[in-house]
């Protein structure tokens, strides 16, 4: 199937808690990945399908507030996924009603066939691709349908649909008119009846030639007798239609008035010979003139450019009476002059014109000597083509092939172009300074020049896999992502700088034509050496950083212990000995106490977070999440709240941290939310290597300009100050994701509340 190999969101809306587990078991066993949203009743599933719709819903038809029907919409065509309805009693007539509603299967309910669920979902998206084949299928059809009868009744010319005996069986309104009968009395006629009867056995004969198979097209010139007596000369085209078995169906004809070309002919034999050679070259402007350059004739183009109205207004005329500037006027006529005496041919003369309407036109000019019965030379016969708007069009592509070339010379990272020959057309200053190779050098330059400048070795580099994949090529980098077509990596270049090298960021585009056509590729070289240099320092002085927490932590918390012995054992012991205020700073130092242990051991977390290894395999976190969830049930419970999960992407981080990750997000969301919030929901999803989870409330939310502090150790914030806790556990739950080459942040939930999001970086799998 087209979607094995991407994720299939489906809807599940199933009462039975047992059933939607068996299913989810299912669907995880199976070969298609699968990210499963559960509702339990109808309220749910509406709330789910107007965030986003589903590629697939497995629908029960008993739910608690009302019938699974309800969710297809009321017309059957409107439906924009394929649906299963399922049932835990077989009924046919059930059965029949449902797929009446639009669902493409029915399934009774059992253990056999809720363990075949991959199957039933894999048949219903084929059924529903089917469906929507067929349905795109029959819309074509329509639409060509809908073409082929605007076409035919728009057309200029006369058509008509025949049957084999003659008979009219379709007509449009131009050969109604260019009969003068009726559409309804066409119908009622044999196509013989509006043909001359002088012409009607050669019509007969032609016909015939397509029954018989002689021919499958005839292409005639014929008189039709019209209603009012009159005579019109028509130039038809008659085609056989033919079925699929190669039977003859029926005659379709053409019919193109030529009544009054008929007439003229007699008029314009005499200069038949000249038309004919105006047909042989014409492209859009054409003229002829006399020996002494005088025009006698022209065509419609030719005439509107010159600035006349009509093509015999221009008769007489000399190039000096028309629009074009004087010296235009002395190279034609220099041109029409070195034609008629040389009597040769002058081919594709690029020149300029100034046009009547003031347009500056550049032409591309065919000037051929004219002759007369005895073969002298008595005139010129000229054609051309108006090329201005490619001749600009060049100019302008020039132009922007100039700008990039100096966007790219100046812009501060190294940056070279390649065509779609691998052929180097742009090397700019910066990649000079870094390589050592000037752009006289290689410009021009195919066979991987751009990687033998960078590398010291002609092999594809990162800008040969756009548009494709090669794990050889990317084994080269530290990391290759792909974001769309752009392609973005990281590695160290030895070569860079004389050899002294560097650590580079890189980036590589595809260039497209107006049209969309690939036509090269653009890579860019940041030198970031500084910056991971940087990032070494830095992961050394938070090792230092972390060693120091660790110690004095672990050392203020020894002698904390006593204190807070001390002090109960007072309290204890001691009470009817102590008046009431002796007793109440011997239970402040107690509480102080314990709050400083807390804070020591928060402390010792956050330190011990950087020395942690990956392990072996990928954890899954549904799991995790569970746990925690039940450590915290009766607090969420007491809180008035409720959880809502979705089934959450497995990835390589300790197990004990991602529990300290979520342990501390859930815990924010029950401590802030309160009651006065809604859900708890927690999702997730991969996107590339990375792993996204997140944490959502409906409480009252974080004050913007606190937002940017909150993952700072001991920060509390305004709203924090009334729960109890020491302000380090975002901090523990950002270096986390730091540790993985992530982050975390915190967004406001629509319509009020938090959602706090962890990004990680999953590790490679084998």
């Amino acid at each position: 199937m087209a979607r094995d190999r991407e994720t299939i969101h489906i809807l599940l809306v199933e009462g039975s808690e047992n059933h939607a587990t068996l299913i989810r078991e299912a669907l995880e066993s199976g070969h298609i990945p699968v990210k499963l949203t559960v509702a339990q009743n109808l309220a749910e599933a509406h709330a789910c399908l107007s965030e986003s719709l589903p590629h697939l819903a497995i629908i029960d038809l008993l739910l608690p507030d009302g019938n699974g029907v309800e969710l297809l919409p009321t017309q059957k065509e409107k439906l924009a996924y394929p649906v299963v309805i399922m049932s835990s009693q077989g009924d046919e007539q059930t059965a029949v009603d449902a797929m009446k509603a639009g669902a493409v299967d029915y399934v009774v309910k059992s253990s056999a066939t809720l363990a075949e669920m991959p199957r039933i979902v894999e048949k219903a998206l084929r059924e529903w691709r089917h469906i929507t084949e067929r349905k795109q299928s029959h819309e074509a059809l329509q639409e060509s349908e809908e073409r082929f009868r605007s076409f035919f009744e728009s057309a200029a010319s006369g058509m008509a649909i025949i049957d084999l005996e003659g008979r009219v069986l379709r007509v449009n309104p131009t050969f109604c008119r260019l009969s003068g009968y009726s559409e309804a009395e066409v119908l009622e006629m044999n196509i013989l009846e509006v043909t001359h009867p002088d012409d009607r056995e050669k019509t007969r004969h032609l016909y015939d030639d397509i029954r018989v198979g002689r021919r499958r097209v005839v292409d005639h010139e014929k008189r039709y007798l019209c209603k009012d007596g009159s005579v019109v000369w028509g130039h038809a085209t008659v085609a056989g239609v033919f079925g699929s078995d190669g039977a003859l169906r029926y005659f379709a004809a053409n019919v193109h008035d030529i009544t009054e070309s008929k007439r003229a002919q007699d008029q314009i034999r005499e200069s038949q010979q000249r038309l004919q050679l105006v047909i042989d070259y014409i492209p859009q402007h054409v003229f002829w003139k006399d020996r002494d350059s005088v025009y006698i004739g022209c065509n419609r183009n030719f005439a509107r450019a010159a600035g006349v109205e009509r093509p015999q207004d221009l008769i007489g005329k000399t190039d000096y009476d028309l629009a074009w500037k004087r010296a235009e006027a002395d190279f034609f006529r220099e041109c029409d002059r070195r034609v008629m005496e040389a009597d040769t041919p002058e081919l594709h003369i690029i020149e300029p014109q100034l046009q009547a309407d003031g347009k500056q036109a550049w032409l591309d000019t065919n000037k051929v000597p004219f002759h007369d019965a005895e073969g002298n030379v008595v005139g010129i016969l000229g054609t051309f083509e108006d090329f201005t708007e490619r001749k600009r069009a060049e100019e302008e592509l020039r132009a922007a092939h100039r700008q990039m070339q100096d966007i790219i010379e100046f812009l501060p990272d190294a940056t070279f172009v390649i065509d779609r020959n691998r052929q180097v057309v742009a090397w700019n200053r910066a990649l000079e300074e870094k390589t050592g190779v000037r752009k006289e050098d290689i410009l021009g330059q195919g066979d991987y020049a751009y990687s033998a400048a960078l590398y010291k070795t002609r092999q594809p580099t990162l800008i040969d896999l756009i548009g494709c994949s090669d794990p050889e090529i990317e084994a080269q980098y530290n990391f290759v992502e792909k974001k769309g077509e752009i392609l973005f990596a990281e590695r160290f270049m030895p070569n860079l700088y004389g050899g002294k090298g560097a650590h580079v960021w890189l980036k590589a585009s595809p260039l497209h034509d107006p049209e969309g056509n690939l036509v090269g590729a653009i890579e860019s070289i940041r030198d970031i050496t500084d910056r991971k240099e940087a990032e070494e320092n830095l992961k050394e002085t938070n090792r230092e950083l972390d060693a120091f927490v660790y110690t004095v932590s672990h050392d203020l918390r020894s002698p904390l212990t006593p204190i807070i012995g001390y002090a109960d054992f007072l309290r204890e012991n001691c009470s009817d000995r102590l008046d009431e205020q002796a007793l109440d700073c011997l239970a402040e130092i107690s509480t102080s106490g314990r709050k400083m242990v807390a804070l020591m051991e928060d402390l010792l977390t956050l330190a011990k977070v950087g020395q942690v290894e990956r392990p072996a395999k990928p954890v899954d976190v549904n799991q995790v999440v569970q746990g925690v969830a039940e450590e915290w049930g009766s607090r969420i419970l007491d809180a008035g709240l409720t959880m809502k999960r979705e089934s959450l992407p497995a990835l390589q981080v300790t197990e004990t941290l991602l529990a300290q990750i979520f342990n501390n997000l859930i815990g924010n969301a029950v401590r802030y939310a309160g009651r006065e919030g809604g859900p708890i929901e927690i999702g997730g999803e991969c996107s590339g290597k990375m792993v996204r989870f997140f944490v959502r409330d409906h409480g009252p939310g974080i004050p913007t300009e606190e937002r940017s502090r909150i993952f700072e150790v001991f920060f509390r914030g305004a709203t924090g100050k009334m729960v109890r806790g020491a302000g380090v556990g975002l901090a523990i739950v950002q270096k986390i994701a730091r540790l993985y080459g992530g982050r975390a942040w915190v967004e406001e939930t629509p319509g009020g509340g938090c959602t706090f999001c962890v990004e990680m970086e999953d590790a490679p799998r084998p």
